[in-house]
C-alpha cells in the first residue's frame, strides 16, 4: 500500500509540474505576440534593406539598371535562425537543471545529459566545417596571409574537420557541466580544463558568427555560380524581370575567366533553350562597353 501511493504522489508531482510550466509560458502569452509582431516587422525592413543593397551592388558590378536584379534574404536568415535554434538546444540541459534536480534517479539523467550534449556538440562542429568552408570563400583573395592558412586547411581537410568538431563538442559539454569543472579540487587541472573550454567556446563561436556574417553578406565580384542558356548561341543568365530572363553574351579568356558582355544584354522567355547551372572557375569580369 505504500509503494502504491509513493506512485501517486510522485505522478501527482509531475502532473503539477508540467501544469506550471505551460501555465507559465500562457502567462506570457503577450509577449510572446508581441515579440512575434516585431519579428515580422523586422523581417520586412531587413529584407527592404537587403534587397536595395543588392540592387546597388548588381548596378555598380554589372552596369546594368538595378532595378533588373532582384533578392531577398530568407535563406540567410533562415540559415541564421537554425543557429540560433541549435545554440538554444545546445544548452537546454543548462536551462532544464532546476527540473531535474527534483527528479530521481540523477545518474540516468547525467547519462543523458551528457550524450544528449555530445550529440549536439558534434552538430554544432559539423555546421561551423560549413561555416569555416564559407569564410575561406570570402578570404582566400584577401591577402598572402589567408591564402596561406587556406592553403594549409584545405590540404589537411581531415584533420581541420577532426578538431572543429571535437571544439564543438568540448564547448556545449564545457557550457552544460561548468558546475561541474567548478568542483575540481586540484586548481592547476581545473585551470587547464577551464582554458581548454574557454578557447573552444571561443572559437566554436566566432566561426558561427563570421559564417553566418558570410551567409548575408552580399559579394556579387566574387560570384562563381550561373545559370547558363543556350539558343542560337549560349549565354549567361544574370537574373529574371517582368517574367523574362537577363541574359549576356560572354567570353572565354586563354587563363579560363569568363568575360561578361554587359552593353549588350538582353530579355529572353524563360521558356525557351536549353539550361546548365554552372560553377566557373574564377570570378567574371564585366565588359560594359563590348570591346
Amino acid at each position: 500500500m505504500r509503494r502504491r501511493r509513493k506512485k501517486k504522489t510522485k505522478g501527482k508531482r509531475e502532473i503539477t509540474e508540467k501544469k506550471s510550466i505551460v501555465e507559465h509560458i500562457v502567462s506570457h502569452k503577450e509577449i510572446i505576440t508581441i515579440i512575434l509582431g516585431l519579428c515580422v516587422s523586422l523581417y520586412s525592413i531587413v529584407n527592404s534593406i537587403y534587397k536595395i543593397m543588392y540592387q546597388i551592388k548588381c548596378e555598380t558590378f554589372y552596369g546594368l539598371p538595378g532595378k533588373y536584379f532582384n533578392s531577398n534574404v530568407n535563406n540567410g536568415l533562415l540559415y541564421v535562425g537554425g543557429i540560433i535554434i541549435l545554440l538554444l538546444i545546445s544548452i537546454a540541459p543548462t536551462l532544464m537543471k532546476k527540473y531535474d534536480e527534483q527528479k530521481e534517479n540523477l545518474t540516468k539523467i547525467y547519462l543523458a545529459k551528457v550524450t544528449f550534449s555530445i550529440f549536439i556538440g558534434v552538430e554544432i562542429g559539423l555546421v561551423n566545417v560549413y561555416n569555416l568552408i564559407e569564410i575561406m570563400r570570402q578570404t582566400y583573395k584577401m591577402n598572402n596571409f589567408f591564402r596561406t592558412i587556406n592553403y594549409w586547411l584545405n590540404n589537411n581537410a581531415y584533420f581541420t574537420i577532426t578538431v572543429v568538431v571535437i571544439l564543438g563538442s568540448i564547448s556545449v559539454l564545457g557550457i552544460n557541466f561548468i558546475d561541474k569543472l567548478n568542483n575540481i579540487k586540484q586548481k592547476w587541472i581545473k585551470n587547464i580544463v577551464h582554458s581548454v573550454v574557454l578557447l573552444s567556446v571561443m572559437i566554436s563561436v566566432l566561426t558561427m558568427l563570421y559564417g553566418a556574417g558570410s551567409k548575408l553578406n552580399i559579394s556579387i565580384e566574387d560570384k562563381t555560380k550561373y545559370e547558363f542558356v543556350t539558343y542560337d548561341t549560349e549565354y549567361v543568365v544574370l537574373s529574371s524581370y517582368n517574367e523574362k530572363l537577363l541574359i549576356v553574351p560572354f567570353e572565354i579568356d586563354e587563363n579560363g575567366q569568363y568575360i561578361f558582355k554587359t552593353s549588350q544584354y538582353s530579355f529572353c522567355e524563360p521558356y525557351d533553350g536549353m539550361y546548365q547551372y554552372r560553377d566557373i572557375k574564377y570570378s567574371p569580369r564585366v565588359d560594359w562597353n563590348g570591346e
